[in-house]
């Protein structure tokens, strides 16, 4: 089995650059970069980040997302996650395929992810019969959840993803963030003093509002005031 492409070769790749201009940019020998690939020499953190850098990337982490198996007596295997997940776009708006022989046909299955009814199609096609790498790596949880009402999946595979999806658009139990640090940096810019919203206690439900009696102090003014007009 030929090994994964390494971040360093996919971040190359994904800019278009040459094992020689990543080289030149990043102040490395294409030597070494052909060698990093190729996973004959070990390079620094230090190094993958410059070499990232020359590509206009950057060293990240990737939550990793486990799935459980279920298995039902009518519609067989089904896998489930444990959280949503992103798919970095454009990959979440690309064309997909699929054997045709899944679907009875000679002909490759083709599902245009830019487009919402072939997207909803897929999505509905890939939780049914989909592996989880397959999941993974077409089906985004942001777009996943816009749709989640229209598709056409069983019961029990609905009930079992309904907590997930709950759980990912729930208001969390934190501080309001500062997207970006920007309002930090715009109030340091013009000297004025900031104060970040904490974290807040949930506000307890609020009661139904009575309805006013007719015999009430307010019903009472209200007829006098009527009656006097």
């Amino acid at each position: 089995m030929e090994a994964s492409e390494t971040v360093i070769e996919r971040a190359r790749r994904a800019a278009g650059l040459t094992q020689a201009h990543m080289a030149y940019w990043s102040g490395t020998q294409q030597s070494s970069v052909s060698e990093y690939e190729a996973r004959k020499k070990a390079p620094t953190l230090e190094v993958v980040e410059r070499l990232l850098a020359a590509a206009d990337a950057e060293l990240t982490f990737k939550p990793i997302i486990n799935f459980e198996e279920h298995d039902d007596p009518e519609i067989g295997t089904f896998w489930v996650p444990e959280r949503l997940w992103t798919v970095p776009i454009p990959a979440c708006f690309s064309k997909v395929q699929v054997a045709g022989f899944l679907f009875k046909s000679s002909r490759t299955r083709v599902w245009d992810l830019s487009v919402e009814t072939e997207r909803i199609d897929f999505y509905t096609w890939a939780i049914l019969h989909g592996t989880a790498e397959l999941l993974l790596d077409a089906v985004d949880g942001v777009l996943l959840v816009q749709v989640w009402d229209r598709l056409e999946i069983p019961e029990a595979i609905r009930r079992a993803w309904q907590p997930v999806l709950a759980a990912a658009i729930s208001s969390q139990d934190t501080s309001p963030r500062d997207p970006g640090g920007f309002s930090a940096w715009i109030t340091n810019e013009v000297g004025v003093t900031w104060r970040p919203i904490r974290k807040r206690k949930p506000r307890p439900p609020q009661k139904p509002i009575p309805r006013i009696s007719r015999d009430s102090p307010v019903s009472i003014v209200r007829r006098a005031w009527a009656s006097g007009r």
